[in-house]
């Protein structure tokens, strides 16, 4: 359509490793919202190279207090995204116990050389959380700062939520996506009771302040579909947009969107041309369809996809 197994040495104080394998799966941009295959090869990157604790950058102490309040002493968590360890030993000082979950074999290696706690109160694992039994093993879960976007958000919390028994805190960036807002409106469409915190570093200059979303799903009451997140990776459209784009592309792309039942597009123009049409994108999607549509840039693409449970989806004739 075209419009206008982690094998260096350790020592024995330091946790045993349970290492699970990654199943062979495709890591589309229509699962996990964005093309994880390059994320993950970068966390591999930094593992060796990287002098800090990975994502120190995105914690801050007051997210660590609210973060902290939602997690109950003695509880049995499972971290998800544990990279190297930096809110591992934290939770711990909380936590009975802590299943830490990275895909990366470097950045776990890098949190068992620091770690320094009983076996029994810690198990690594690398893989993703897709790899874990469907069963409801863990007491909570905490997901720090994901990579994923879109509707891969979603399939995340659904995932996790059925791995739990009580609720899933999910750490989110504070960006112009506006992700979390599309997940937490998805998720309590779906059954989820869900609380959201803005939270923000009062302590920086106003110039640097760092803020993060802080995310509650409560999975007490939550009864899952057999099917909750639609597979929407059969029903992307693509649509190619000239260069430069025709005055009024991004309002008439929007509201033929809103007006049809097209559930995904991904567009794609030259480079030159790929920041300004995001930018119409999002201000025409804000507008006209903040309900029912939410859109990322994914390198030279942009995905548009329309929110579950939106008045035009829930409308639309399947």
């Amino acid at each position: 359509m075209r419009l206008g197994a982690l094998s260096r040495s350790r020592r024995v104080l330091q946790p045993a490793v349970d290492v699970s394998e990654t199943q062979d799966r495709r890591l589309t941009p229509e699962r996990y919202g964005v093309p994880l295959d390059n994320e993950l090869a970068r966390r591999d990157r930094l593992a060796d190279s990287y002098d800090l604790d990975y994502g120190q950058e995105r914690i801050f102490p007051r997210l660590l207090l609210e973060l902290f309040d939602e997690v109950p002493e003695g509880v049995d968590l499972l971290e998800v995204g544990a990279a190297t360890g930096l809110l591992t030993r934290r939770l711990l000082e909380r936590a009975g116990r802590v299943t830490a979950l990275d895909p990366s074999e470097g950045m776990l290696q890098r949190l068992i050389e620091r770690a320094e706690v009983d076996p029994e109160r810690l198990v690594i694992r690398r893989g993703m959380v897709e790899d874990l039994p469907r069963r409801k093993h863990y007491d909570m879960a905490v997901v720090t700062f994901t990579p994923r976007r879109g509707r891969g958000l979603v399939q995340l919390l659904y995932e996790v939520g059925l791995r739990v028994r009580e609720k899933v805190v999910m750490l989110l960036e504070d960006d112009g996506a506006m992700d979390w807002a599309y997940l937490a409106r998805s998720a309590a469409i779906q059954g989820f009771d869900v609380r959201l915190s803005l939270v923000t570093d009062k302590s920086e200059r106003p110039q640097d302040r760092r803020r993060a979303v802080l995310l509650v799903a409560d999975v007490r009451r939550w009864r899952p579909a057999e099917e909750t997140v639609p597979d929407w990776g059969t029903d992307v459209v693509d649509m190619t947009v000239p260069y430069p784009a025709p005055r009024g592309t991004a309002t008439d792309f929007v509201r033929y969107m809103i007006a049809g039942g097209d559930r995904a597009f991904r567009i794609m123009t030259e480079p030159a041309g790929i920041e300004r049409l995001y930018g119409n994108l999002r201000t025409a999607v804000h507008r006209l369809g903040r309900d029912e549509l939410t859109l990322r840039r994914v390198g030279d693409e942009i995905h548009v996809v329309r929110v579950p449970g939106g008045v035009s989806d829930a409308n639309s004739v399947e």
